[in-house]
């Protein structure tokens, strides 16, 4: 079906679109987490509530503690409004790569940006999901770019890129962090927080990576097909 996979991909069963199963189980996850742990995730421990902490002593290992980054939020503006962006995104990169795909991309950019913002002190902001959210950003920027050839281009995928980009120019415009809803015309949001920018750049990275890729295939099967 058009609405579920993207026409211009040979779908097969490890990019098929499950009925966009890859976002609606992350959000539901994200909010569950936050809902039982609230922003108690501070030293390696989880806390539930007011009822003490998983086992007493549930300690995460920095690996893990670095990947479970991104699935901690400050509160519920910050978790809800964080889930209204990846849906936007997560929709759309679902449709184009897949169930399998879009969850691969969230593990990847999870533990991609909490390493940059552990790293370093100069973060404004050291957990939450905006990490996911600008690596999946710079994704749609590129694919979108590149959906203009031949082989990429049709109607549907041209009006829901612009769409998507578009509300992707007001998040990065955001600028009150958890506490409200201010913008800026410029993008504030992508500019001032390490990790938000770490995880972009990989975006793009990984984009230009697949993209580039696709082309190279597609010379060289058209270049044997003309011969």
């Amino acid at each position: 079906m058009k609405f579920f996979d993207d026409s211009s991909k040979k779908t097969k069963w490890w990019n098929r679109n499950y009925f966009f199963a890859g976002t609606i189980v992350v959000i539901i996850i994200n909010i569950i987490l936050y809902a039982k742990c609230g922003n108690s995730w501070e030293g390696g421990t989880v806390k539930i509530d007011d009822m003490g902490h998983w086992g007493d002593v549930f300690y995460f290992n920095p690996t893990i503690m670095t990947f479970l980054n991104a699935f901690s939020h400050a509160n519920w503006q910050h978790v809800l409004l964080n889930m209204l962006c990846f849906a936007i995104v997560g929709l759309y990169v679902e449709r184009k790569i897949g169930t399998f795909g879009i969850v691969g991309f969230v593990v990847f950019s999870a533990y991609v940006c909490g390493v940059a913002v552990t790293a370093n002190d100069l973060s404004v902001g050291w957990h939450g999901f905006s990490g996911v959210n600008y690596f999946l950003y710079a994704y749609v920027i590129l694919d979108y770019v590149f959906s203009f050839r031949k082989s990429k281009r049709n109607l549907i995928n041209t009006v829901l890129g612009a769409s998507v980009i578009a509300v992707i120019y007001v998040a990065m415009c955001f600028c009150s962090g958890v506490s409200g809803f201010e913008f800026e015309f410029y993008p504030y949001d992508l500019m001032h927080n390490m990790g938000h920018y770490s995880a972009f750049l990989m975006g793009i990275a990984i984009g230009l990576f697949k993209n580039l890729l696709e082309l190279i295939t597609e010379h060289n099967l058209n270049s044997i097909n003309n011969k």
